[in-house]
């Protein structure tokens, strides 16, 4: 008897092909995991190295630029502001800085209030004031006459009351906050009188007659801290402008920052010893800033970060922070500053 030949596959030859098959898919699918694990983790590096960048370059805009008054010398200094030495309205010093002693206090003291939202307790917090970054300087086009006059200037610009302005010849220098505006043909008119809202005027008088071809310009200062934000309770990089408040979130995930400030202590413009800011015996010989900056992911990962960060040795007032045993990347960035201003 002729017997029928065999079609299709047995039991077993099925089982093998499904399992090399399944062997398969399993690779495959390690290498897309791997492949996708590989992925987040270089966008979460890459992430983490633009937020450095930026969160820097924003900083050295302005610590660079502090004490800048339009002028190439120191000239005399007077102002009219309510609460002058207060850390807002402070502007003989160019640049100032405030260590943070870990439980929520700062040497020098911060006054409650005075930034919003509330710094994080481990961070220090610097100030630099300068011209507005984005402001014109505009001439005096007629000699005061009185030393409570207001300055002329052409009518092209309005100038808003509340604005903190400087004006000065290069031989003496006052600070004031503009209280209204008088539109004119052909000049304008900037009053300044005892009064205005925070800060205000103590007086209208700028303490010398400035003549023709002075200059007026606004100023600004700038506070750069770290705070949680107050919607999503991460912690951030703000900057808060004068007493605008709440404060301005640039950067997300930067969770500490640290500085130390180079001083000169004998007179010839070079940096003698670097200290923290509870330390500096004179604001106006700080010729840099060395800015130590921690930043985390946003997004949790998969490894358990166990790693201690150091922010600028303890002998100038840094830390060393960590281990967070969470599951972000973080990452230390650290730059030198020079203030132009300063160190010529």
């Amino acid at each position: 008897m002729k017997l029928n030949k065999q079609r299709g596959v047995s039991l077993v030859e099925l089982m093998v092909s499904i399992t090399i098959g399944l062997i398969l898919i399993a690779g495959v699918l390690s290498i897309f995991m791997s492949s996708k694990v590989t992925y987040f983790a270089n966008e979460k590096t890459a992430r983490l190295q633009e937020n450095g960048r930026v969160a820097l370059d924003l900083l050295m805009h302005d610590v660079r630029s502090a004490g800048y008054m339009g002028c190439a010398r120191a000239v005399p200094f007077t102002s009219t502001l309510n609460a002058p030495t207060s850390l807002l309205w402070n502007y003989e010093i160019p640049l100032q800085g405030f260590e943070s002693d870990g439980a929520g206090a700062w040497a020098p003291v911060i006054a409650a209030g005075t930034l919003n939202p509330v710094p994080v307790n481990d961070s220090d917090i610097v100030v630099a004031r300068a011209l507005q970054r984005d402001g014109r300087a505009m001439r005096v086009e007629t000699d005061l006459g009185s030393l409570n006059g207001s300055p002329q200037i052409l009518d092209t610009t309005n100038v808003t009351a509340g604005t903190v302005m400087m004006i000065s010849d290069c031989t003496a220098s006052s600070v004031f906050q503009v209280t209204g505006y008088g539109s004119g043909s052909p000049y304008g008119s900037v009053a300044h009188a005892a009064a205005g809202a925070n800060p205000g005027n103590s007086t209208d008088d700028l303490g010398y007659l400035y003549t023709t071809g002075s200059r007026i310009a606004p100023l600004q200062t700038v506070v750069y801290y770290v705070a949680n934000d107050p919607v999503s309770g991460e912690p951030g990089l703000f900057r808060q402008t004068g007493n605008v408040q709440p404060a301005d979130l640039l950067i997300e995930g930067v969770q500490a920052l640290q500085i130390a400030y180079a001083e000169d202590t004998n007179g010839d413009r070079l940096a003698d010893v670097y200290r923290s800011a509870s330390a500096v015996a004179n604001w106006d010989n700080v010729l840099s800033v060395t800015i130590s900056m921690l930043i985390r992911s946003v997004e949790q990962g998969t490894d358990v970060d166990s790693n201690t960060y150091a922010l600028l040795p303890a002998a100038v007032g840094g830390k060393t922070l960590g281990p967070y045993n969470d599951r972000r990347m973080r990452m230390v960035f650290t730059t030198t500053i020079a203030l132009r201003n300063r160190a010529i």
